[in-house]
């Protein structure tokens, strides 16, 4: 019950970058090919990096953040046993801790925004934005370097921008495809919240009669 009372956002980016048919972004050069893409709860953002050099190259992730509307966020990467080496001719795949974990407010006034009803399994409202109108802006900045002791690294720094969000009460579960470009974010309504502090309370008084021995 606790979990039908919520409503969703499902968050659909765009960015500069060419997409593939899966609607993953891909950054390519002569040096590395790096896949970005944004799929799961709280937008995390997944990286694939591949080193096409006949030598290692090396992942600074004390350099790499992620902007948010402006604003560097440290660390997002910061994880236990992340790579820090790309062999030669290799790849590997990391994502970062989530950066959205609350819904994107959206000035529903704005005569910029478009808005229309979708259906199917995430039926709701969607409002789509371009690159100036978005509420959401954010950049990856990522820093490569075949040095070992992480000097000279070159930053790959690309933006993107949330260009679609469905409101919904449809749960991720009931939906049946999430692109690589789509994140989702939950929020309990008013209803769910007091429903959860219920079966909190409930189940704490059980749990301290048991433990009473009454």
């Amino acid at each position: 019950m606790i979990s039908g009372c919520a409503r969703y956002q499902y968050v659909f980016v765009d960015g500069h970058l060419n997409k593939n048919d899966k609607q993953e972004f891909i950054k390519d050069n002569d040096t590395v090919t790096i896949k970005y893409t944004f799929k799961g709860e709280n937008l995390p953002v997944t990286l694939t990096i591949y080193n096409k050099l006949n030598q290692p190259m090396y992942i600074d992730w004390d350099r790499s953040v992620v902007v948010i509307n402006n604003i560097q966020v440290d660390g997002p990467f910061y994880q236990d046993n992340l790579p820090h080496f790309i062999a030669p001719m290799s790849s590997v795949t990391v994502s970062s801790n989530s950066l959205r974990n609350e819904f994107i407010d959206l000035d529903k006034n704005d005569p910029r925004i478009h808005v229309s009803l979708t259906g199917g399994s995430m039926s709701g409202i969607r409002y789509s934005f371009n690159e100036e109108s978005t509420p959401f802006f954010f950049r990856s900045v990522l820093a490569l370097t075949t040095n070992e002791d992480f000097s000279l690294p070159t930053f790959y720094d690309y933006s993107f921008w949330v260009s679609d969000i469905i409101e919904s009460e449809n749960n991720p579960s009931s939906v049946a495809y999430s692109a690589p470009n789509e994140f989702s974010i939950r929020e309990e309504t008013t209803t769910g919240k007091i429903l959860g502090w219920t079966v909190l309370i409930a189940t704490s008084l059980l749990l301290g009669s048991l433990s009473s021995g009454e």
